[in-house]
């Protein structure tokens, strides 16, 4: 005996072959649809931050050398840039290291 869908029910997204009838295997192929695209958004949250990460580096280093930077703020910041560096480094080290994990799966 098989169960069919209502008219317009929230579950015909998971009827793949169209027919009226969610089976068990039309269930599992859209839980592995959601899981990818969860982790598709994971790792596009994770680049978005190494790669902003990297750019805020970027500016800060090039606004480090402008002429509109005097050497006494360069001097006040230089223990908070060291930290900035070394947190951005773990930051794009971090992703880089489990991207290239994951990739070996």
């Amino acid at each position: 005996m098989s169960k069919k869908l209502q008219p317009e029910s929230e579950y015909d997204k998971y009827d793949m072959d169209g027919d009226g009838i969610v089976t068990d295997e039309e269930l599992e192929h859209a839980k592995e649809i959601r899981q990818t695209e969860r982790d598709l958004r994971k790792s596009l949250a994770q680049l978005r931050m190494a790669r902003w990460t990297l750019i805020g580096m970027g500016v800060f280093t090039a606004a480090m050398f402008t002429p509109w930077v005097g050497v006494e703020r360069i001097e006040a910041l230089s223990e908070i840039s060291n930290l900035f560096y070394i947190s951005g480094a773990g930051i794009v080290g971090a992703y880089m290291g489990t991207t290239a994990w994951m990739s070996r799966k």
